[in-house]
């Protein structure tokens, strides 16, 4: 089996999890989950980690994590071994309690930030845990809507500012994206990762690539030569205005445009072309990011079965090379 990938270097960003073996609980009760937390906290300290979101369920956790130093690696036997040697002990038990080594996944340092975190922060209520996202106390959600809740070595500010910052508005927007995902199937943001390594532009899988042939081949990780480049934000506008029969020139900064068929571009060109919010802003003529978000939620709203939503697949599978 191929091992995950080991991408590491300065300001790297992650989202990370490790899985209980054979889907195994690795939390009996609260005073695991509260010693989980404390070891979390101590590696976040050590290693100097920004952390943006985790999540602890019963059988996993997620970590949304950015290391100044390229040392997640490190940080999580840290954080894994310290556990288990903690678990080991209390619960009278030996061996393995993590499935293998961690997954992580590298992220490009813009456009996913609110998707990745909503994600982690909706964890618990996909899994049954809880109904609303801020009743789970072992994630970081409830810091993100009320600063008294808030963990000190926790990071809410970058995410935050998507939603026009930390304030009283920037936070009750973010807990309006978050809930929003509450009445819908929401699919995992990193299903768009390019072969399940690496979320972000062309440019950023460009940069891994180059990071990648400056260290020796690995052959345990054959997904490393299979990178294919994303569609350019061109093509994603051609494509859907030709589609619609439609004049990309209306799409132009100042210009009122309810046309649906510059949402679907936008969709397309954060989810598929993988391109930031500030790119797609300029060349779609929204006022700013936000603008962008609330466009691409309209997409991800409409019904499974509904004519935008079959558009939009079919788009995304032309653009993918799978027409």
């Amino acid at each position: 089996m191929a091992r995950p990938l080991r991408l590491e270097f300065p300001d790297a960003i992650y989202h990370v999890t490790s899985r209980g073996i054979e889907r195994r609980a690795i939390v009996a009760d609260d005073r695991d989950r509260d010693r989980w937390l404390t070891h979390l906290e101590r590696v976040v300290k050590q290693r100097r980690w920004r952390t943006f979101a985790f999540a602890l369920m019963d059988n996993h956790f997620h970590l949304f994590v950015q290391t100044p130093e390229p040392n997640l690696s490190a940080g999580m036997r840290d954080l894994n071994g310290g556990y288990v040697a903690y678990f080991n002990a209390r619960h009278q038990r030996a061996g393995h309690l993590f499935q293998g080594r961690f997954k992580a996944f590298v992220i490009e340092d813009e456009g996913y930030w609110h998707e990745v975190s909503r994600y982690v922060h909706l964890n618990p209520v996909r899994a049954g845990l809880v109904a609303k996202p801020e009743a789970w106390r072992w994630s970081s959600y409830a810091g993100y809507y009320r600063p008294a809740r808030r963990l000190p070595w926790v990071d809410c500010e970058r995410v935050l500012a998507d939603f026009g910052g930390d304030t009283r508005d920037g936070r009750a927007r973010y807990r309006e994206f978050v809930e929003e995902g509450l009445g819908r199937k929401l699919d995992s943001p990193l299903s768009a990762a390019v072969h399940g390594l690496v979320l972000g532009s062309d440019r950023f899988v460009e940069r891994v690539q180059e990071l990648l042939g400056q260290r020796p081949k690995d052959p345990e990780v054959p997904q490393l030569a299979r990178f294919r480049p994303r569609p350019a934000l061109s093509d994603v506008m051609a494509l859907v205005a030709k589609h619609y029969g439609c004049d990309p020139s209306a799409w132009a900064p100042g210009r009122r445009c309810d046309d649906p068929a510059r949402s679907v571009a936008a969709y397309l060109a954060r989810h598929v072309a993988g391109e930031t919010s500030r790119r797609v802003a300029a060349a779609l003529g929204y006022r700013n990011r936000s603008s962008v978000t609330v466009a691409c939620r309209r997409i991800q709203a409409a019904p499974p079965r509904s004519e935008l939503a079959k558009d939009v697949r079919d788009l995304a599978r032309h653009l993918l090379g799978g027409h």
